[in-house]
């Protein structure tokens, strides 16, 4: 047994153990909380010394080594690949703007030719979210705001969503936002440029697929209401099967220059008029959807904006003229006419109370604009190798009221000289090579009358050739025939729809007499597409073209320009059933044998007794015809010219068998989608 002492050393060595072993714990604790406390100072250094999270990149920053290019949208481009970044300002955002494009250069086999226009329409500027969005506006229904059930306007109405582009630099604090432009131009994402081909036969002439590496920017133009952008479209096709015609350098790499516009819609006091079934304006489509009538319509014609500088005037000159602009390229020896042509609608334009509203200048040669400005409405020529008109008159409108902004007047060289087109000779009712039909019948633009004047002006110079009338009397009737085409044309840019009845003004009898005719309109309307009059008897032959104005054209233009209320505008088109406002468009494609309702709404008709005058060219070709070997066969001229004599002249003699033939076994009616008007 242990003694109490050495009880009490064993019990003290214990407790100074324990003592020991708490100490060297709490040290170690002590040197642990130490070395965690260190390194979480250490960790906190660490994480401060890292750099901040960086915002959004500046717009500044990114144009630093860029081209400015100022104007509606400011564009930037790369000088080193040629590619474009756009900047949207803020006060941009949710902003509606107008985009219009055309052909500035192409091929007629695919009826992408210079001068064709593509139409406009509205889009809106959205931002979602790290996105700058164009999305196209639906403009073709209206839902009356007081109308509870405008709550429901976009319901059942697809959003079209144009281009979706990744904001590369920008804010809403710094007040822009900067997108890569190439996705939104070097596509066909503003609009379609290569047309499907529905042509059935595999060997006919059509396009490849779109190269992303050729297709490049032509031109860039801003301004301060308006972006123009020209890009060439390449189309590649490694194996072509038909090479296309002689306009074609390569089959295996075509070229189409479309301008692209984006246009600042105008605020200005302009008010749309709307249609009346009695008259013949284009027409801009829109469905109340608010209302229970059966005609729910409130379609809008196209129109300039004329507002008088004095209001309280009953003829004043407007505050802002339609200026038409000659291009440089027209022929010299052509200009006088021309501007005598356009110049003849100011007499329809007194009529509505406007004094001098259309005016013509000349291009200077050192002018610093091209006709591709769209603040210039220009006379414009080209000398097509395959040339799809003779003439062509398209407008464009702000697709919200139905305003024109612009149009340009497209004229052929081939209209003059001695290159007529044979397949059209062949083929009565030929439309122009390679359009696809259901493209050329539903645009209500087209039109194909300077080809079929120009038949009918070779037409009047194989008669006269044959007749031996003089040189006076030769450039006289090329006159008649220029001045004519330049009315049509310039009528379908004041709004004017084709009126394929105004033929029937005058009898034959009263067509054939210098006397009855003279220094008047031979049809009702210039917007009608007669034949060369030709009289059986030389010695009473008078206008072979109107050089004036009809009755209708003066009619038309009052009703669709004079600053009048509801009341005095259904006054003037409760005229519309004299007979020298006979109107009858070509909606239902009347050109066409067997087509459309009325014999009397056609082509290449004349008088009010279209049988007998079609009677009376079919002897009078006939009569040529005979003559054609013995003219033709004289030293110095050529096989081609009796050809092309021989051809003009049956062409001649089948159009008249085919108006005869309107009238045997009563009409028919093809339905159609083209307009809402039934005549």
């Amino acid at each position: 047994m242990k003694s109490k002492a050495q009880l009490k050393r064993f019990v003290d060595l214990k407790l100074l153990t324990l003592f020991t072993l708490c100490a060297l714990m709490f040290m170690v604790n002590d040197s642990a909380y130490a070395q965690k406390k260190k390194k979480s100072k250490k960790g906190a250094t660490e994480v401060a010394s890292k750099p901040k999270k960086k915002g959004p990149k500046k717009v500044a920053d990114e144009i630093k080594k860029l081209q400015e290019i100022e104007g509606l949208f400011t564009l930037y481009r790369d000088s080193v690949n040629g590619g474009l970044k756009m900047v949207i300002d803020e006060d941009q955002i949710n902003k509606e703007y107008i985009h219009w494009y055309y052909i500035e250069n192409g091929l007629a086999e695919i009826g992408s030719f210079k001068g064709a226009f593509r139409g406009s329409k509205i889009f809106r500027v959205e931002r979602y979210y790290d996105k700058i969005e164009l999305v196209t506006v639906n403009t073709s229904s209206y839902f009356d705001p007081s109308n509870a059930l405008s709550k429901s306007a976009e319901s059942n109405i697809s959003r079209s969503i144009l281009f979706s582009g990744k904001i590369i630099a920008g804010s809403q604090k710094e007040g822009k936002y900067m997108v890569d432009a190439n996705g939104l131009f070097l596509s066909e994402a503003l609009g379609i440029v290569k047309f499907p081909n529905f042509n059935p036969n595999p060997n006919a002439f059509k396009l490849g697929n779109l190269s992303k590496t050729k297709t490049k920017y032509q031109s860039i133009k801003n301004y301060p209401e308006n972006t123009n952008i020209a890009v060439e479209y390449v189309y590649e096709n490694r194996s072509p099967r038909n090479g296309g015609s002689r306009s074609v350098t390569d089959a295996r790499n075509i070229s189409i220059t479309v301008q692209h516009s984006l246009i600042q819609v105008p605020d200005n006091d302009y008010e749309p008029r709307f249609d009346d079934a009695r008259t013949g304006f284009f027409t801009t489509l829109v469905t109340d959807m608010t209302s229970a009538d059966v005609t729910p319509y409130r379609d809008m014609i196209h129109r300039w904006n004329l507002k008088k500088k004095d209001p309280n005037a009953a003829l004043s000159e407007p505050v802002k003229p339609i200026v038409w602009w000659m291009e440089n390229t027209t022929p010299v020896e052509w200009r006088e006419t021309i501007k005598e042509a356009v110049l003849e609608w100011n007499g329809a334009f007194e009529k509505a109370g406007f004094k001098n509203a259309v005016q013509v200048k000349l291009q200077p040669d050192d002018a610093e604009w091209d006709a591709g400005d769209i603040r210039y409405n220009v006379l414009r020529w080209t000398s097509s190798p395959n040339p799809p008109f003779g003439g062509y008159g398209p407008s464009f409108v702000n697709p919200r009221t139905g305003e024109i902004l612009g149009a340009d007047i497209m004229l052929e060289y081939s209209f003059i000289a001695g290159r007529v087109r044979q397949e059209k000779l062949f083929d009565f009712n030929a439309t122009p090579k390679e359009l696809p039909v259901e493209q050329f019948l539903s645009d209500q633009h087209i039109c194909t009358y300077g080809a079929e004047m120009q038949e009918n002006t070779f037409f009047g110079q194989t008669a006269l050739t044959l007749l031996e009338a003089d040189e006076i009397e030769m450039e006289g009737m090329k006159r008649e025939s220029m001045k004519y085409l330049i009315m049509h044309e310039v009528g379908h840019t004041m709004g004017l729809y084709h009126n394929m009845k105004a033929s029937q003004l005058f009898s034959p009898e009263e067509l054939y007499d210098k006397n009855t005719i003279q220094g008047k309109c031979l049809t009702g309307s210039v917007m009608d597409y007669p034949p060369i009059n030709l009289s059986p008897d030389p010695t009473t032959q008078g206008h072979y073209f109107s050089s004036v104005l009809g009755p209708y054209d003066d009619w038309i233009i009052e009703w669709g320009y004079k600053d009048a209320d509801q009341a005095e505008l259904d006054r003037i088109a409760g005229r519309s059933m004299e007979p020298q406002l006979a109107f009858g468009n070509d909606a239902d494609d009347m050109r066409t044998p067997g087509r459309g309702m009325d014999p009397r709404v056609n082509i290449f008709d004349f008088s009010n007794d279209q049988i007998k005058y079609s009677v009376d060219r079919i002897k009078v070709s006939l009569d040529l015809m005979k003559r054609l070997k013995a003219k033709y066969a004289e030293e110095g001229e050529t096989y081609q010219d009796l050809r092309t004599a021989f051809f003009v002249t049956h062409s001649q003699y089948a159009g008249s068998v085919n108006i005869i033939s309107r009238f045997i076994g009563g009409v028919c009616r093809k339905s159609s989608t083209r307009s809402r008007r039934s005549y």
